[in-house]
């Protein structure tokens, strides 16, 4: 996936002000940085090559009775990989934080009994995988993956 086909799909939706707006290096950084957040995923079907760096292009799987192949990426997954793109562009923060303490309770409270945390001395929430910050990508990537936000599952081979 590359920036000019991040730019033309962005030429097709209803408002591209926030991807247009940013300088190639920004937008590059965040294709690059949406690609990794995609790869932590399991994917159905099997890596075309051993070797090669990304968990695509794959094979060895249908989706509405499509056979992914070798030659080509899915839409969905480049849909997907633009979408989260343009979204980390304009929140850089939205995954990792930056107040170390987001998303922490400091006190919880049943009737009578409270119970009051040092926030500062917890750390940040653990992301599971980009559905738990952006569930949307499920609409895309869903097809495609072994588990979703709040699960993790793991493909069990017999044999």
């Amino acid at each position: 996936m590359t920036l000019a086909e991040a730019n033309t799909y962005f030429e097709t939706v209803p408002s591209s002000t926030n991807w247009d707006n940013k300088t190639d290096d920004s937008k590059n950084r965040a294709l690059i940085s949406a690609t990794r957040w995609i790869d932590t995923l399991n994917f159905y079907g099997d890596r075309c090559d051993a070797d090669q760096a990304l968990s695509w292009p794959r094979n060895n799987y249908h989706v509405d009775r499509v056979e992914l192949v070798c030659t080509a990426i899915p839409n969905d997954i480049k849909y997907a990989a633009f979408e989260l793109a343009n979204a980390l562009a304009n929140d850089t923060d939205s995954i990792t934080g930056t107040t170390g303490d987001t998303g922490l309770y400091e006190s919880v409270k049943l009737g009578e009994m409270e119970v009051k945390y040092n926030t500062s001395s917890q750390a940040t929430g653990t992301v599971n995988n980009v559905f738990d910050v952006y569930p949307w990508l499920q609409s895309y990537l869903g097809a495609y993956c072994l588990g979703g936000s709040g699960s993790y599952q793991v493909r069990t081979v017999r044999g």
